[in-house]
C-alpha cells in the first residue's frame, strides 16, 4: 500500500469538523488523495485510455500531439 498524504487543503478543511466526523474525512482523504505531481507543461504520462465509445485502448501522449490538450479529474458519483 502507497503512502498515506494529507494535502493541507485537507487539514485546514478537516479542522472545521465536528470531532465525530473528522476520523473518517481523515481516513477517506488520506486513503485516496495523492500529492499533485503533473503541473502545466509537464510531459504526458505512458497512460492508455479506454474510449467510451468501444472501449479500445488509446495512449495518452497519442491525444495532445499538435494541439493543445485539457485532463480533468474527478468524482461524478
Amino acid at each position: 500500500m502507497s503512502e498515506r498524504y494529507l494535502d493541507p487543503r485537507d487539514a485546514e478543511y478537516v479542522a472545521t469538523l465536528p470531532a465525530e466526523e473528522r476520523d473518517t474525512v481523515l481516513a477517506t482523504v488520506t486513503r485516496f488523495r495523492r500529492p499533485d505531481r503533473l503541473r502545466v507543461g509537464d510531459e504526458l504520462p505512458d497512460l492508455a485510455l479506454l474510449q467510451l465509445e468501444d472501449g479500445t485502448p488509446v495512449e495518452l501522449g497519442s491525444l495532445g500531439i499538435g494541439r493543445p490538450l485539457v485532463l480533468v479529474f474527478g468524482s461524478f458519483t
